[in-house]
C-alpha cells in the first residue's frame, strides 16, 4: 500500500507589485513559458504537483506542463522529461480560488538534482497567486518552450514562484518513514538573505545535516516561510514603517496554520520560527505569547509534535527600539520557561553576539542586522536536535 508524502512546499500569497519601493515588471503573462526550480526533500518514481489559484480573480489556464531533473541555470535533463497531465489532458483551467493536483506522474528523478517545473501560459494571465522570494531564479521565454533547453530563449529571469505550491512523492507504507515536518515562519525561515540558487535556507541545511549523519529514512522539512509574515495580523493591514504593510507578507500565521500546516500529506510535526515581525508591528509580549500559545495548543490537539524557536536578535537594525527589545526578551523568557512544547530551539543564543546580546553576531549577519547569512542559516540548522524527527513525542 502507498501514500503521498509532501516533498516540497512554497506558501502562496496575493500578488503585490510593490516591495520596499521595488516594482515588478512581471505582473502578467501571455504566450509565455515559466520555468521554476525546486529543491525536493524526498524522491521516488511517482509524483504529483499542486497548483494554486487561491488569490486569482480570473481562471488560470495551463497548456503544457513538464517535470525534469535540473542541471544548471535554466537547463534540465532533456533526455528524460515527465509530461504532466490533468485528468488525462495536457491542458487545465483552474477556477478562481481553487487549488488542483496533477495526475500522478511516472518520473525517475535524479536524487542528487533539483527539479524543474515548466508551465506554458497560452492566454493573457494576470499574476495573482505567487511566492515572492524563494532565493531561487525563475526563467521565462516567449511561446511554448516547456521541453526546450536554451538560455538564449529563456532571456528573462526573476526570483518568484508563480501558482506552484507543492510537490508530492508516492511512498510505500513501510512504517519506517519519519514523515513530514513544517516550519511555519517568516523571512528568516524563507531564506530571504541566503545565497541565490544555492539551497542555503536553514530547513534545507537541516535536511543536509540529517542526511550526513543518519542512515535512517529522511524526513521532509517543508519551508512555510513568508517574508514579513506575522502571527497575529495580516501584514498588509499594518502601516509600512511598522512592518512590511504589503500583501506579499500573507495572511496571519494563526490563519495559515490550518491550511499550510495541518493539511500537509504525511505530517508529523510543526516547528514555529516566528514572532519578530509582530514585534516590528508593536505587538505586546502578552499578545504575542497568547498567539504562540494558541498555535501550540492547536498543534498539540492534532496529535503532532511541536517545537518553537526563540526570537532572534535585531539590535542596530532599522526596526530596533528599546521597547521592542524588551518585548523580545519577555517573549523569549516565556518560551524558555513556560512554552508547552516538545522542543525549544534557542536561536536567540545561537545567533546573538555574546558581548552585545541584543545584536546578531557579525559572522552570521547578512548585513541588515536582522536576517542571517548562509553561515547563520547553517548555525540555525546545527542548533536543532535531530532526535525531534525520530523520537516519539513526550506530550
Amino acid at each position: 500500500m502507498s501514500q503521498w508524502k509532501r516533498s516540497w512546499y512554497a506558501s502562496q500569497t496575493q500578488f503585490d507589485d510593490r516591495f520596499f519601493g521595488h516594482a515588478f515588471s512581471h505582473a502578467s503573462f501571455e504566450n509565455q513559458t515559466v520555468r521554476m526550480v525546486i529543491h525536493p526533500h524526498d524522491y521516488g518514481s511517482i509524483w504529483r504537483i499542486k497548483f494554486s489559484n487561491r488569490y486569482g480573480v480570473y481562471p488560470l489556464t495551463l497548456d503544457s506542463v513538464t517535470l525534469a531533473s535540473h542541471r544548471k541555470n535554466v537547463n534540465f535533463d532533456d533526455q528524460d522529461v515527465g509530461n504532466v497531465t490533468f485528468k488525462g489532458s495536457s491542458k487545465v483551467v483552474i477556477p478562481v480560488g481553487k487549488e488542483l493536483y496533477s495526475d500522478p506522474i511516472s518520473y525517475h528523478a535524479d536524487p542528487s538534482a533539483d527539479l524543474t517545473i515548466s508551465l506554458y501560459l497560452p492566454v493573457y494571465t494576470k499574476v495573482s497567486t505567487w511566492h515572492f522570494s524563494p532565493a531561487r531564479s525563475t526563467y521565462m521565454a516567449q511561446g511554448n518552450q516547456t521541453k526546450v533547453n536554451d538560455a538564449d530563449i529563456f532571456d528573462t529571469t526573476t526570483h518568484s514562484y508563480y501558482w506552484l505550491t507543492a510537490l508530492d512523492v508516492e511512498m510505500m507504507s513501510s512504517g519506517v518513514d519519519p514523515g513530514v515536518f513544517v516550519v511555519m515562519g517568516d523571512s528568516i525561515t524563507e531564506g530571504y538573505a541566503s545565497s541565490l540558487n544555492a539551497n542555503q535556507r536553514w530547513p534545507d541545511l537541516l535536511l543536509n545535516r540529517i542526511r550526513q549523519v543518519s542512515d535512517q529514512p529522511l524526513p521532509s522539512i517543508l519551508n512555510a516561510g513568508l517574508t514579513g509574515n506575522m502571527i497575529l495580523r495580516d501584514a498588509r493591514d499594518v502601516e509600512e514603517g511598522a512592518a512590511l504593510g504589503l500583501a506579499n507578507a500573507g495572511e496571519r500565521m494563526l490563519d495559515r496554520l490550518e491550511r499550510e500546516g495541518f493539511t500537509q500529506p504525511g505530517l508529523k510535526g510543526i516547528i514555529f520560527n516566528c514572532g519578530i515581525n509582530d514585534i516590528f508591528g508593536d505587538a505586546t509580549s502578552e499578545q504575542l505569547i497568547r498567539g504562540l500559545n494558541e498555535m501550540i495548543d492547536r498543534t498539540k490537539k492534532q496529535h503532532l509534535k511541536v517545537a518553537i524557536c526563540t526570537v532572534t536578535p535585531f539590535g542596530k537594525s532599522h526596526f530596533f527600539t528599546d521597547e521592542r527589545e524588551k518585548v523580545r526578551q519577555e517573549v523569549n523568557q516565556w518560551i524558555r520557561s513556560n512554552a508547552p512544547t516538545d522542543l525549544i530551539i534557542d536561536l536567540d543564543r545561537t545567533l546573538a553576539d555574546p558581548r552585545e546580546p541584543t545584536e546578531m553576531l557579525h559572522i552570521y549577519d547578512s548585513g541588515d542586522k536582522t536576517h542571517p547569512n548562509d553561515d547563520g542559516n547553517k548555525a540555525i540548522a546545527e542548533a536543532v536536535p535531530l532526535s525531534f524527527f525520530y523520537e516519539s513525542s513526550q506530550n
